[in-house]
């Protein structure tokens, strides 16, 4: 691979390169922020790979294919169009949510007799995700890739992709899976067999003990099950942290949503943030998808080839070799929304951290839902539709 991430097959090739030669390789996630980063990756620095499998759910009419066929069109691959490796993509239609991830059986007979390394990617990280959709997705997905694992002939290496807040209830995190909130396989089944209504109940309490939300709770129920499945599969978990835009790949910035902490620079940036209630003081713990990317891929080279009984974990984060704190990320923001301005600017930047409630509430009314309010009571008035 040469410097600027292009590949000569002339050159020598790195171990982990070598590793991906001849690889048939399988991807839950694939049309999220770090999905995409990761076979963008894979594509133009490890040209030997043979096939990329990508899970893709039919969504808003798209069938697997045209939601293939959407994102290789997106120009985070343009750097690997012209070389082919596109071709090598290949779309199967399945649902992490459903029973089996609901693969037909000619599919799951190519990937159980055809895939050697699985990137476990998919995941909803919506906080305020119901219990009962967090479990199906985060707990039981998980739940459903080992399964398929299992029957894989050649399989060699399994990365779960997980993250750094999965124990937010702890103060240090060392690489080790910590025992669940909850036993994974008593909620998957109170998930199948209990009304929806029982389950929020249900999730209120688990939460309640020492969890933020219904995403951390079911992720580290995830790794649970990961864990229990370390003696007979080969499988590492990653926990990035906070993913922010690229640090150099596929090129520097990208980024490809809004969300997150993304949306609040862009919100500050574009004036319309002008009060965050928070302690300047705290680290924000933030990582390239750059990073991330290179961490899954020598994760499962480094899987494959130190093969143990217990699972391998890897916490990808800046935490404190690169520490970036709150009122430092929010000086930036404005220095760079000031000299680099935002061409849907609404308002001047400018905005402060308060970790007074009523403060804070009082600079919400004035500063952001009146504003919101007039300029809806304006647009309303000339017959436009409100923002």
């Amino acid at each position: 691979m040469t410097k600027d991430g292009n590949n000569n097959r002339g050159a020598a090739e790195s171990g982990v390169q070598r590793f991906y030669d001849g690889a048939n390789i399988l991807v839950t996630g694939a049309t999220g922020f770090v999905g995409k980063a990761l076979v963008e990756k894979l594509l133009r620095s490890c040209p030997g790979i043979e096939t990329i499998f990508l899970l893709i759910r039919t969504k808003k009419g798209m069938s697997p294919k045209e939601r293939l066929k959407e994102l290789l069109d997106n120009g985070v691959f343009d750097r690997v169009r012209d070389s082919g490796a596109l071709s090598k993509v290949v779309a199967i239609a399945g649902d992490v949510m459903d029973p089996g991830l609901g693969i037909s059986e000619a599919d799951k007979a190519r990937l159980c007799s055809q895939v050697t390394i699985v990137f476990h990617s998919a995941a909803t990280v919506k906080f305020n995700e119901k219990l009962q959709d967090a479990v199906k997705l985060n707990t039981m997905g998980t739940q459903s890739v080992i399964e398929l694992c299992k029957d894989m002939a050649k399989l060699q290496a399994v990365v779960h992709v997980s993250t750094a807040y999965s124990n937010a209830n702890r103060v240090h995190v060392d690489e080790k899976v910590y025992p669940p909130p909850a036993s994974p396989i008593g909620v998957v089944e109170c998930v199948k067999h209990l009304s929806p209504d029982l389950v929020e109940h249900l999730g209120e309490a688990i939460i309640a003990k020492d969890h933020p939300n219904t995403y951390t709770v079911t992720k580290a129920m995830a790794e649970a099950l990961v864990s229990e499945e370390a003696e007979n599969l080969p499988i590492s978990i990653v926990r990035p942290s906070i993913v922010t835009g690229a640090w150099q790949e596929p090129f520097p910035g990208w980024v490809d949503n809004i969300s997150g902490i993304t949306g609040i620079m862009m919100e500050i940036g574009r004036g319309t943030i002008r009060s965050i209630i928070c302690n300047e003081k705290y680290l924000v713990d933030i990582i390239p998808v750059d990073i991330v990317v290179d961490t899954l891929i020598v994760a499962a080279w480094q899987t494959a080839n130190c093969r143990k009984n217990s699972v391998t974990v890897y916490n990808c984060t800046s935490g404190s070799l690169n520490p970036i704190y709150w009122h430092q990320l929010g000086k930036l923001t404005l220095k760079h929304s000031k000299t680099t301005p935002s061409k849907y600017l609404q308002w001047y930047p400018g905005f402060s951290f308060t970790t007074n409630r009523g403060l804070h509430n009082f600079k919400h009314l004035l500063q952001h839902e009146l504003p919101a309010f007039l300029v809806d009571l304006l647009l309303r008035l000339k017959g436009s539709k409100p923002m």
